[in-house]
C-alpha cells in the first residue's frame, strides 16, 4: 500500500525534500537507512515522505498507518494495513498470523522485506508511530537493526508534540539514536513566504497581504490548519473568517478533546486569559482549585501536547489556535465573567510601576469584560506605557479602540479631537497608512477649514498623501488648490509652504504650467519658516521640477538637501520622494547605478527605523531596476524579501509590477497575470498613477499571453492618457508596433485581414515618428536606451511591414540594446534578426552566429520564450548549438570590470585583429566596436589599442 498522493498545494519544502532524497539514493545503492520525520500534527510529514518517494524515483513503497485506538488494541495494525493493500503476488503468505501471537513476526516481515529489496529498492513508512504498539515497535527495531548491505529505506513520521516523558515511545526513540545509519528529520511549519505562496495555490489567484498576514498569524504555518481556514474564500479575500468551520475547530482542538473535563475546563479559562500564564495566576483566577490540583491539570496538559511549558516556567498552548478556539466555545455572559477576573486578578498586582504587558492585559480584558469606561480609561493608561516602551503598533492598536470607545462615553477627559490627533501621530511612526488615513478624514469632517484654515490645509495635504499610499487617487491638483487656497490665510506659515510644494507636485504630473515657480516659492516660504517638514516637500517638488526641466545638476542638489530636511523631520513620504527625485536628476531608473541608489536609501530608512511601507516602496523601485539590467537572480531575491513581508500598498503594487513583468519575460505568463490582476486590486485606477508602470507592464503581459490587441490598446493608454508621461514611456511604441506586427503576422497567415493592421500601424507612425522621451536632462546612457528602442520600434515597423530592410533594423536593435544595457530586449532582437537572416536566405553564417548569440543570452537571463523560439529556429534551420562549452576568456582575471563583450573585443585586440574583423567575428558594427575599445581605454588606462595589447600580455604571463 502507497501512501495518498501528495497534495497538488505542496510549497516551500525543497531542503527537506533534498535530504529524503539523499537518504533514498544512498538505500538504493545497498546502504540502508532510516529517519524519523517529526513535527506538529498538520506539518504535512506525510505529504513530504509521499512527496519525496512519488517523484522519479522507482522503488516499492510499502505504507502502513498507526492509529490512535483507545479501547483495544491491534498487534502489528501498520504491518497489517501496509501489507493488506500489496498486490498477493508480492506478498508471501503468513507473514502475520490471524491471531497476531506468532513471535517470529519480525523475523518472517524482515525477510520478505529483504528478498523484495533484492530485486528493486523498497521504502517501508510507518506513519504516526507514536501510537505504534508494542509489538510493531519491536518489529521495526529489528528491521532496522538488520544488514546494512540492503536497498531498505524506513521512514518513521512522528507527531512530536504528543511524545512527553512518560511516552512508551522515548525508549524506543533512544535505542534507535543509537544505531548506525539512522537521522531525524523536524519539519518546521511554513514562513510566511510559504503561506502565501499555498494560498495563492489553494485560493487559484495571488492573496491580499491583510489575508497572508490573518491566516499566517493564527495558522503558524501549519499547512493543514492554513487550507481548512482559506477553504472556500475568494481570491480578493482581505481576512480569514471570523467563525471557524467546523473541521478547522475539530482538527485544532483535537488533542483538547483527549483531555479530562477538568482539564478541558482550566484550558479554556486560560484561553481566556489570552497569553502564558503561571500555575499561581491560573490558582488565583480559578478559585476553587488548590496549587496541586492545578498542577495535576497542567501536566496532563503538557503530556497530552495542548499546552507547553515554557522557560519561564509559565503555560501556553502549543499551537495558538487552541485559544481561539476554546474561547469562542464559551457563553458571552461566561466569557465576560472570566475577562473581569483576569482583570481582578492583574489589578490587584502589587507590583508598581505596573509592567507594560500587565496595563495592555488589563485594557483587554476590560473590554473583553464589556466595562466600557474601565475599559477607555485602560486602554490610554496602557497606549502610554505601550509608547514609552518603544510599543508604537500596540500603542496604535489600544488607540484605535479608544476611538471607537469614545462615541459611547459622555463628553469628559480627553476630547475626541485630541484623541485622533494622538492616533495619526502613531499612525504615522509605524506607517500605518490606513488608521492614519481613518483620523485624517475624522478631523478633517470635524473642522471648519474657515476657522481654522491652516490646520485644514495641513490636512488635506496628509490626506492626499495618505490616498496615495493607499492606491485610492493618484496625486490630485483640485484638492491642492485648495489647500493653497486655505493657508493662503497666512502666506508666511508652513503650512503654505507644504500646500504649494504639492501643488507644484500636482501641477508637474497634470502637465499644468507654473508648477517650477510654486515650487521655488515653495522653498523660500518653509527656508524662512525654518520647517524642516515643509522644507522636505519643498526641495522633494523642487527637484522634481528642475529634473522635467532637465536641469540635472539642480535636481540633485534640491534632492539630496531635501533627503536631509525629511530625515530631520522625520517625514517618511518626503524622505522617498525627494531621494526618488534625487536619483532621477542623476541616471535613467533603468540602470544599475539606480537600483544601487534605492538599495542605499532603502538601508538607511531601516537604519533611522522608518516604516515598513516606506522601506518596501524603495525595495520595490530597487527590483524593477535590477531587473531592467538583467540582474535576474538579485531581482528575484528582492522581490522575495518585498513580497514576504507587507511593503504597503505603494511597495506592492510596485514589486506585483516588477514581478509580473519578470515572469512574463522568462515565460510565466499565469504568474504574470496573477501579479499583474493583484496590482490592478490594490490601487483604484492604476493607469492614472503615472509614477508606476502599469501600461508598459500590462502591454508586456498581454503579448506574453498572445493577446497582441489586448497589449496595444494597453500601450496606446499609457501613451495618450492625460498629464505627464508614465514611467516606462520609452517603451510604449515598441510594445505597441510589436502587438501590430504580431497581428499582421496573423493575416498574413490567414487568421485576418491585413490592410486595416497596415492602417493602425500607419497611424500610429503619423502620431509618434519615435519613441516616447521620458522628463530628465538626457544623459549618454539614457540616449543610448532611446537609440536602441528606437530601433526595436522601427524593425517592429519593418516587420509588420514585412520590408526588405527588416533584417538590418533587427540588427541595429540588438546592437543598439547591447550598448544600452538592455539584456532582454537585446535577446529578444537577436531572435528578430536571426529569424529574418535564417528565414530568409540571407546569410546563414551570420544568422547562426546571431542565434547563438541570442541563445546565450536567453539562457543567462532564463527568458525562456526567446530561448523556445531560438531553439525551434536552429531545428528549422539544422543550426547546430549544442555546442562545447567555450574556451576560457584569454583575458587576464587581473583586468577587473570589464563585461563579458569588452572581455571578447580585448582578446582579439590582444591577437592583432582590426576593427571589421573584430565586427565581423562578433557579429556587431564597427562603430559598436569603437565604442567597445573606447571604454576598454578608459577603464584600463591605455592609450591606444597597443597598449592593450601589451596589456593583456604583460598580465598573462
Amino acid at each position: 500500500m502507497s501512501p495518498e498522493p501528495p497534495s497538488p498545494v505542496f510549497v516551500r519544502r525543497e531542503r527537506e525534500l533534498g535530504t529524503i532524497r539523499g537518504l533514498l539514493d544512498r538505500s538504493a545503492a545497498e546502504e540502508a537507512q532510516t529517519l524519523v520525520v517529526s513535527g506538529d500534527p498538520g506539518v504535512g510529514k506525510t505529504a513530504l515522505v509521499a512527496r519525496a518517494c512519488s517523484n522519479g524515483f522507482d522503488a516499492l513503497t510499502i505504507f502502513g498507518a498507526c492509529l490512535p485506538l483507545t479501547s483495544m488494541s491491534i498487534p502489528f495494525l501498520p504491518i497489517r494495513s501496509a501489507l493488506r493493500g500489496m498486490d498477493e503476488d508480492l506478498i508471501d503468505a503468513g507473514i502475520v498470523d490471524t491471531d497476531g501471537s506468532d513471535r517470529d513476526v519480525a523475523v518472517r516481515f524482515d525477510g520478505w522485506l529483504a528478498r523484495c529489496a533484492s530485486t528493486r529498492p523498497v521504502v517501508l513508512v510507518v506513519d504516526d508511530v507514536q501510537w505504534a504498539d508494542r509489538s510493531t515497535l519491536d518489529t521495526l527495531m529489528y528491521v532496522i537493526a538488520g544488514p546494512a548491505r540492503r536497498r531498505l529505506t524506513v521512514i518513521a513520521t512522528l507527531r512530536a508534540g504528543e511524545v512527553g516523558l512518560g511516552h512508551p515511545l522515548q525508549r524506543w526513540l533512544a535505542d534507535i539514536r543509537r544505531l548506525p545509519r539512522m537521522s531525524e528529520l523536524a519539519l518546521a511549519p511554513l514562513d510566511r513566504t510559504g503561506t502565501a505562496e499555498q494560498i495563492q495555490l489553494l485560493l487559484g489567484g495571488s492573496p491580499h497581504h491583510s489575508l497572508v498576514d490573518d491566516v499566517h498569524r493564527r495558522s503558524r504555518g501549519n499547512p493543514y490548519f492554513t487550507r481548512l481556514m482559506v477553504s472556500g474564500l475568494a481570491a480578493d479575500a482581505r481576512a480569514a473568517p471570523a467563525a471557524f468551520p467546523t473541521d478547522l475547530s475539530s482538527a485544532v482542538l483535537q488533542s483538547w478533546f483527549s483531555l479530562s473535563p477538568g482539564t478541558r475546563g482550566l484550558a479554556t479559562v486560560l484561553a481566556v486569559g489570552g497569553t502564558a500564564m503561571q500555575a499561581r495566576d491560573l490558582v488565583e483566577v480559578l478559585g476553587e482549585l488548590d496549587a496541586a490540583a492545578v498542577r495535576s491539570l497542567l501536566a496532563e496538559a503538557v503530556e497530552s501536547g495542548t499546552l507547553d511549558r515554557l522557560e519561564d516556567g509559565s503555560y501556553w498552548f502549543h499551537h495558538p489556535l487552541n485559544a481561539e478556539v476554546l474561547a469562542e466555545r464559551l457563553g458571552d455572559d461566561e466569557r465576560r465573567e472570566w475577562h473581569g477576573r483576569f482583570a481582578d486578578m492583574l489589578e490587584a498586582d502589587q507590583q508598581r510601576p505596573l509592567p507594560v504587558a500587565s496595563a495592555v492585559a488589563i485594557a483587554d480584558h476590560r473590554f473583553g469584560a464589556g466595562q466600557t469606561q474601565a475599559a477607555f480609561d485602560w486602554a490610554l493608561r496602557a497606549a502610554d506605557a505601550a509608547g514609552d516602551a518603544a510599543g508604537s503598533a500596540e500603542q496604535l492598536r489600544l488607540l484605535r479602540r479608544a476611538v471607537g470607545l469614545r462615541a459611547e462615553l459622555p463628553e469628559s477627559g480627553l476630547s475626541l479631537d485630541e484623541l485622533l490627533r494622538r492616533l495619526r501621530r502613531t499612525a504615522a511612526a509605524v506607517g500605518a497608512t490606513a488608521a492614519e488615513l481613518e483620523a485624517v478624514k475624522m478631523l478633517i469632517d470635524r473642522i471648519d477649514p474657515e476657522v481654522e484654515p491652516l490646520i485644514a490645509a495641513e490636512l488635506h495635504v496628509r490626506r492626499m498623501h495618505l490616498r496615495f499610499m493607499a492606491g485610492q487617487g493618484f496625486i490630485d491638483l483640485d484638492e491642492m488648490t485648495e489647500a493653497v487656497r486655505l493657508a493662503a490665510a497666512d502666506p508666511s506659515s508652513p503650512q503654505y509652504a507644504l500646500a504649494l510644494a504639492e501643488l507644484a507636485h500636482a501641477e508637474l504630473w497634470a502637465d499644468v504650467p507654473g508648477a517650477e515657480a510654486h515650487a521655488r516659492e515653495a522653498i523660500d516660504v518653509a527656508r524662512t519658516a525654518n520647517d524642516p517638514r515643509a522644507l522636505a516637500h519643498a526641495l522633494a517638488a523642487g527637484s522634481m521640477a528642475a529634473t522635467f526641466a532637465e536641469d540635472g545638476a539642480a535636481g540633485r542638489a534640491y534632492g539630496e538637501e531635501g533627503v536631509a530636511a525629511a530625515i530631520v523631520a522625520r517625514d517618511w513620504f518626503a524622505y522617498v520622494h525627494a531621494l526618488l527625485w534625487e536619483a532621477n536628476a542623476v541616471e535613467t531608473w533603468a540602470s544599475e547605478w539606480y537600483a544601487n541608489q534605492m538599495r542605499a536609501g532603502r538601508l538607511r530608512l531601516a537604519e533611522l527605523g522608518g516604516p515598513q511601507s516606506y522601506i518596501g516602496w524603495l525595495s520595490a523601485g530597487e527590483a524593477a531596476s535590477l531587473l531592467a539590467v538583467g540582474l535576474a537572480h538579485e531581482c528575484d531575491e528582492r522581490l522575495r524579501v518585498a513580497l514576504g513581508s507587507d511593503p504597503g500598498a505603494v511597495g506592492d503594487v510596485g514589486a506585483r509590477l516588477t514581478a509580473a513583468r519578470f515572469a512574463a519575460l522568462q515565460g510565466r505568463t499565469a504568474e504574470a497575470e496573477s501579479h499583474l490582476l493583484r496590482a490592478d486590486e490594490l490601487f483604484a485606477d492604476g493607469s492614472a498613477f503615472l509614477a508606476f508602470e502599469f501600461d508598459a507592464v500590462r502591454a508586456e503581459v498581454r503579448l506574453a499571453a498572445s493577446d497582441a490587441r489586448g497589449a496595444y490598446d494597453a500601450a496606446i493608454s499609457g501613451a495618450t492618457g492625460a498629464g505627464a508621461a508614465p514611467t516606462m514611456c520609452e517603451w510604449l511604441m515598441p510594445l505597441a508596433a510589436r502587438a501590430l506586427a504580431d497581428l499582421a503576422q496573423e493575416a498574413r497567415d490567414g487568421r485576418g485581414a491585413l490592410d486595416p493592421v497596415l492602417a493602425m500601424l500607419a497611424d500610429l507612425v503619423e502620431r509618434f515618428p519615435r519613441v516616447i522621451r521620458d522628463v530628465g536632462e538626457p544623459t549618454p546612457l539614457m540616449e543610448r536606451q532611446l537609440h536602441a528602442l528606437d530601433e526595436m520600434y522601427f524593425a517592429e515597423q519593418a516587420r509588420a511591414r514585412g520590408a526588405a530592410d527588416e533584417v538590418d533594423a533587427w540588427v541595429r536593435g540588438a546592437e543598439g540594446c547591447e550598448l544600452a544595457g538592455l539584456p532582454w530586449e537585446e535577446a529578444y532582437c537577436c531572435s528578430r534578426a536571426a529569424e529574418a537572416l535564417l528565414g530568409r536566405g540571407h546569410d546563414r553564417s551570420a544568422g547562426s552566429a546571431m542565434l547563438r548569440r541570442g541563445l546565450a543570452l536567453a539562457r543567462r537571463l532564463g527568458a525562456g520564450p526567446v530561448e523556445d523560439e531560438l531553439l525551434d529556429l536552429a531545428r528549422r534551420a539544422r543550426v547546430a548549438v549544442d555546442e562545447p562549452a567555450p574556451a576560457a576568456s584569454g583575458t587576464p582575471a587581473a583586468v577587473h570590470g570589464l563585461t563579458e563583450r569588452e572581455r571578447e573585443v580585448l582578446d582579439l585586440i590582444a591577437v592583432g585583429r582590426t576593427y571589421g574583423e573584430i565586427a565581423r567575428e562578433l557579429m556587431i558594427s564597427e562603430k559598436t566596436v569603437s565604442t567597445h575599445v573606447s571604454h576598454l581605454l578608459a577603464k584600463t588606462g591605455s592609450a591606444n589599442r597597443v597598449e592593450l595589447a601589451r596589456l593583456v600580455h604583460r598580465l598573462d604571463q
